[in-house]
């Protein structure tokens, strides 16, 4: 079988896009993005808060 080796090197010279263009130029408002994250945060946290309680029946010896 033949090999197809290539030993020319190609340069790439297409722009490499990294991850902070893409935030700069997304059409996302950071502001609603973070109280969207602190109202799941509250509401996650008040989950935990109810399951992670005693029962107060057994508190009283009800």
């Amino acid at each position: 079988m033949l090999k197809n080796i290539d030993n020319n090197l190609k340069a790439d010279l297409r722009k490499k896009n990294s991850f902070k263009d893409e935030l700069d130029f997304s059409t996302y408002n950071f502001n609603s993005c973070m109280a969207i994250l602190f109202v799941f945060l509250v509401l996650l946290l008040s989950i935990i808060a109810v399951i992670s309680a005693p029962n107060p029946s057994i508190l009283f010896g009800i």
